[in-house]
């Protein structure tokens, strides 16, 4: 198993916190070694951002302990007390994102003995601060994994590798009258991608600045699933019609094409290229700003066309094999139409970086 780079520092970061409270002769050392491993960030963003609120987390902590401990406060009760206090303090001041270093820091100062308490609270606060200085060194200077450039590169790569497998399963539907056998497409692959791109989603989230565009990540991952699970979907729909229109008690017509159901699938077949195009030009434009489209809903005449070559061919059909066929028909175009509107809102959400 490798060692990734938070990791590795974070053992840096207590070797360097034990070495110097050795040097100083600071007992107990171990106080600073969990204050390192409690300020130890993921992510350089944060590191920046929350290093004052740690340093007055901790002061807030260890003045308010201190406090208690005089007044011979430092008991379970007082200890209760206290992180009562510092959780009140903290969330009415918005420090609620650093408060458990503060209710450490606490824990630490009035679990000292009563008697000298000044002296182990002095002594234990300085061992909590140089844990949290060296805390706060180590996230500036080791740079933990960064995650975003991945993410944005894995994520272009299965935006593409998702919609063609949707688009090639809508396809496949299509030329399903043709088939004398289907077999379904294995998609554990995208998946474990999938999941893979979540997992590095929830690390890289500290990453994104205001002016980049973390929203139109959240929607491509959306999508991407939605590509995937609806494409099963339909897969599986094409497998049943292949399966049905083989069985030896399917009509004899029905093992034919009527020119009407062929216009059908022909209309599909242009909606299909139609979200190819739309899933390249979103692929192109993803790192580079780019202007709204003016048709952000539906594609009014293709539709239209679609719902006359739908009109015709029930016109002319009748019977359980038809009903069942003009069913997978509407289930096709719903996420045909499904993953147009999807597409063209994630086009006009611009670039990853906004304009």
């Amino acid at each position: 198993m490798p060692i990734g780079a938070r990791v590795l520092k974070t053992g840096i970061g207590v070797t360097i916190a034990l070495l110097i409270c050795q040097a100083l002769q600071i007992v107990p050392a171990t106080f600073a070694a969990i204050t390192v491993v409690v300020n130890m960030l993921p992510s350089v963003n944060r590191a920046l951002t929350d290093a004052w609120a740690q340093i007055r987390v901790h002061l807030l902590g260890v003045i308010l302990a201190t406090f208690l401990g005089i007044f011979y406060w430092n008991n379970p009760f007082g200890v209760g007390i206290a992180v009562i206090l510092i959780i009140m303090v903290a969330n009415r001041l918005g420090w609620g994102g650093t408060i458990t270093p503060g209710i450490v820091s606490i824990i630490f100062i009035l679990d000292a003995p009563p008697e000298q308490f000044l002296m182990h609270a002095g002594t234990r606060s300085i061992s909590i601060f140089i844990g949290l200085g060296v805390a706060l060194i180590t996230n500036r200077v080791l740079a933990p994994p960064r995650y975003k450039k991945s993410l944005l590169e894995k994520l272009q790569s299965i935006f593409l590798d998702s919609s063609a497998y949707f688009i090639q399963s809508m396809r496949a539907f299509v030329q399903g009258t043709y088939m004398k056998e289907y077999e379904k497409t294995n998609v554990e692959g995208l998946e474990a991608r999938i999941e893979e791109i979540l997992e590095m989603h929830e690390h890289a989230r500290d990453e994104f600045l205001p002016g980049e565009n973390a929203h139109l990540v959240e929607k491509l991952i959306e999508i991407c699933q939605g590509f995937v699970e609806r494409g099963q979907n339909i897969e599986e729909m094409t497998y049943q019609r292949v399966k049905r229109r083989l069985s030896p008690d399917s009509p004899l017509e029905f093992q034919e094409i009527a020119p009407a159901f062929q216009e059908l699938l022909n209309v599909l077949h242009i909606g299909d290229d139609q979200l190819e195009v739309l899933t390249r030009q979103i692929s192109e434009n993803l790192y580079r700003p780019h202007t709204n489209m003016i048709n952000k809903g539906d594609n009014i005449e293709y539709w239209d066309r679609f719902d006359q070559a739908m009109a015709v061919w029930q016109s002319e059909v009748s019977g359980v094999f038809y009903l069942r066929a003009m069913m997978e028909v509407a289930v096709v175009a719903t996420e045909m139409r499904w993953a147009a509107r999807r597409l063209k809102r994630i086009y006009n959400l611009g670039s990853f970086k906004k304009a």
